[in-house]
């Protein structure tokens, strides 16, 4: 894989991978109401079990894409001759 490729995929990957734990932490048990309040003051969806669906979906995901881009590198990195 290209660097600039690796680099795309890492990137996507850590997107993903912090917009997944933000979506879990918006859902948070004991967050709830603070989280609903101010949703419902900027004009939010409300926490909601689609919302940590999504976040379950998404944080993994971008872990994995992450470490994808880095063992790449790291493969990469070893196959080539000295």
């Amino acid at each position: 894989m290209k660097q600039k490729h690796r680099w795309l995929v890492g990137g996507v990957g850590v997107f993903t991978l912090v917009f997944g734990l933000l979506c879990l932490n918006y859902t948070k048990m004991g967050n709830t109401e603070h989280h609903a309040q101010v949703a419902q003051q900027r004009g939010w969806p409300p926490p909601s079990r689609g919302i940590a669906n999504l976040g379950m979906l998404l944080a993994p995901l971008g872990a994995g894409l992450v470490g994808f881009a880095i063992g790449r590198r790291q493969a990469a990195t070893l196959a080539q001759p000295e």
